[in-house]
């Protein structure tokens, strides 16, 4: 038997169908946000991780930071300690099992087939409500390059009520060995109430890509209703950032989508996606390897850099200040210089592919 077809195989006795699940279809059918709560009620029930996982995850304590006019919420979630300090170097990779194949997952865990490849699976250390992860089916490394529309298609199901986010191999991923995305409800999501201050970039049918101005971590935002040319375009620019950052592998980023419907009324009702994408300098900052009480234990991924810090260690959540945060930011991040670079690489479509 081949390998992928013995994990598509154990895969098998994970995967909930849709008559197990405890929903009935709309007049539409039965939609992806309505399998993801069945799902959720299922598990819950079931597996009593993710059911302390939700319990905790209502007395998380959390404080407001303000970086300029950017609200960021500092949330002590000690449930996600072990994925803060996570050990990703290749030696450790292949000292410990992994964690998202089938064979090492709780024998509560259920999930739900999606688009042949991937498999939901309900977060059982959530840092908001209605956390999901998505597996690859197969043990293969993290990358983004030909799996946009994945993301594109997966937020276009869920949406308006979640986003989703890719973390990078080498910036927030604690499985870098096994493709991944994420998923969560939006609504207290800071930045998708704080991009309003942007800078136009690119403007061409079905895709306007745009910068921020004052948002603490630079970033690229791309708002399309033409899901080809705008896959195409977050791939042409991780190639320019791979070439302005000197990498042959990966460029290191972090990605978060949005979707919406773009004309809810009439005949012209379609889909409308906004991506955010945060390039990155570091893994983590300087902080996280001091020693106290300069340390601080912050790895910033997805969500830190889209305003909800995860701070596992109580007493460096209440010492966190907004200079040591602005800090954070500006170690991990795209140094500003690059970043321009970025900026007029995009603009002026070096290397761009004419769709």
């Amino acid at each position: 038997m081949s390998t992928e077809a013995s994990m598509s195989g154990a895969w098998e006795g994970r995967l909930l169908r849709d008559e197990d699940l405890e929903v009935r279809p709309s007049e539409e059918g039965l939609t992806w946000r309505a399998r993801v709560e069945a799902l959720f009620h299922e598990q819950r029930k079931h597996w009593p991780a993710l059911a302390h996982g939700l319990d905790a995850l209502s007395q998380v304590l959390v404080r407001e930071v303000s970086l300029g006019s950017a609200t960021f919420l500092l949330q002590y979630n000690p449930l996600r300690l072990t994925s803060t300090t996570a050990a990703v170097d290749e030696e450790a990779r292949r000292r410990r099992p992994c964690f998202l194949c089938p064979e090492n997952l709780p024998a509560e865990e259920r999930g739900l087939a999606y688009a042949h490849e991937y498999v939901i699976l309900c977060n059982p250390s959530p840092i908001l409500e209605r956390h999901l992860t998505i597996v690859h089916r197969e043990h293969i490394p993290q990358a983004l390059q030909g799996r946009c529309n994945v993301l594109l298609d997966l937020a276009a199901e869920l949406s308006p009520d979640f986003f989703l986010l890719y973390n990078g191999p080498r910036c927030g991923a604690s499985a870098p060995d096994h493709l991944h995305f994420q998923a969560a409800w939006r609504a207290r999501l800071p930045i998708a109430h704080n991009f309003a201050d942007r800078q136009l970039v690119v403007s061409e049918p079905g895709l306007i890509i745009s910068r921020t101005v004052s948002y603490p971590i630079p970033t690229l935002l791309y708002h399309a209703t033409d899901r080809e040319r705008l896959s195409a375009r977050i791939s042409e620019t991780l190639s320019i950032l791979a070439d302005l950052t000197g990498t042959t592998e990966e460029p290191m980023l972090n990605l978060i989508v949005f979707a919406d419907t773009a004309s809810p009324e009439g005949r012209d009702r379609h889909r409308a996606w906004t991506v955010l994408l945060f390039p990155r300098a570091r893994h983590r900052p300087s902080c996280f390897f001091a020693g106290e009480p300069e340390r601080l234990l912050i790895s910033p991924a997805a969500i830190d850099l889209a305003g909800i810090v995860v701070v596992p260690v109580r007493e460096h959540f209440e010492r966190i200040t907004a200079c040591a945060l602005r800090r954070i930011f500006s170690e991990v991040a795209l140094p500003v210089e690059t970043f321009e670079h970025l900026v007029e690489r995009v603009r002026a479509r070096r290397n761009f592919t004419q769709i």
